[in-house]
């Protein structure tokens, strides 16, 4: 079987400090559990009139909305709606184009009515086997807890490309992607994203409940060595001296030199360390979410019982991920924090080297 998934080019740039402190947007609306995190630490509850930055993490539990009016600074008017049980990051890169502002969708849904600016900046939303380009219009962007994803358009059209096809979705259709297949238009009419978004997530969690082995084994394998990898990597970049002197710089409150040439030996000492836990970090973060979701929908079900492979059950390994879940949350949060502090000492540069900004670098292989 043919297998793809997308390695977003932004994901792989660490973000200049004047990047890093870009307005995005500010909250018009929220309700329910919605928390918003910058640089790995939590900022607690969103509250309507908060600012929202670039590198800002939104996730919302449950029964949690926000509603985001954007910053001219993204290169669009108008407003992004953060859905229930979603996780997404604001980005921003440099290319030969120029900057682009990029939602990165880990999970959950999104939906947007915007229109661009003349001479702005472009707006991307990226998911990992799928970036769509936006330009003006009313879209959403949904993904499951299979890994598959839809992006439906009510208004103008929403460039979408997985690598190796793009297509145009236009006014009142919708395109699909799911794990190791191509971009296909979906038969059906959006009239209602609302409940189209509803239904096609309601037809997902059917079709996982009724074979949640065979989506949860796949997740064990890629969790069991992502894992590993990812604990690896990140406790060697905790041992780097110059790591432990940003971070005791930043308690101590330094104003710290982008230009010095201790900066600039500490960040080469650094930039391996950051671009293996990146990529490791793209995969990783995404089989978290969706074990996450895994959790509720397999839990006292008889799917529990499932095998795996040979003496281990779907339920055990669930429970072990979720004895596990909060532990790696602070690790990833960690990493966030460390970023932020690269960033701050990345004044005016492009980011790690070695890295361009062509999507098509990037595509590599899944299992799933």
């Amino acid at each position: 079987m043919k297998r793809l998934i997308v390695i977003a080019a932004c994901l792989l740039t660490v973000v200049s400090a004047a990047a890093a402190q870009t307005l995005f947007g500010e909250i018009e609306y929220v309700e329910g559990d919605v928390t918003l995190s910058r640089g790995g630490k939590s900022l607690g509850d969103l509250n309507i009139g908060d600012e929202v930055q670039v590198d800002d993490f939104i996730k919302t539990g449950p029964d949690g909305a926000a509603v985001i009016a954007l910053n001219r600074s993204t290169g669009m008017r108008g407003s992004l709606s953060v859905k229930p049980r979603s996780a997404v990051y604001v980005r921003m890169s440099q290319d030969s184009s120029g900057s682009k502002t990029t939602l990165e969708l880990v999970a959950g849904q999104i939906g947007s009515k915007v229109a661009k600016l003349s001479g702005s900046p472009t707006l991307q939303v990226r998911t990992d086997t799928a970036v769509m380009g936006v330009r003006g219009t009313e879209f959403g962007v949904s993904t499951s807890v299979s890994g598959n994803i839809v992006i439906f358009c009510t208004e103008g059209a929403v460039e979408t490309s997985d690598g190796e096809s793009t297509v145009q979705v236009p006014a009142g259709k919708a395109v699909e992607k799911r794990p190791a297949e191509r971009l296909r238009l979906l038969p059906v009419a959006v009239s209602n994203p609302d409940e189209f978004a509803k239904r096609w997530i309601a037809d997902e969690i059917e079709a996982f409940r009724a074979n949640p082995a065979r989506v949860v084994a796949f997740y064990e394998k890629r969790y069991a060595d992502l894992s590993v990898r990812f604990t690896a990597a990140l406790d060697d970049l905790q041992r780097k001296a110059a790591l432990r002197k940003w971070i005791e710089e930043d308690k101590a409150g330094t104003r710290v030199n982008p230009r010095s040439a201790d900066t600039l030996r500490e960040k080469k000492e650094l930039v391996q360390s950051f671009l293996e836990l990146r990529k490791i970090l793209f995969l990783f973060e995404r089989i978290y979410y969706r074990l996450d979701e895994a959790v509720d929908l397999v839990s006292g079900t008889p799917g529990e019982r499932a095998e795996l492979r040979p003496g281990l059950t779907a339920g055990a390994f669930l429970r072990q991920f979720r004895d596990e879940r909060d532990r790696l949350a602070k690790m990833m949060a960690f990493f966030r924090y460390a970023e932020r502090l690269y960033a701050l000492r990345n004044e005016g540069g492009a980011g790690f080297p070695g890295l361009g900004g062509d999507d098509d670098d990037f595509f590599g292989t899944s299992d799933f």
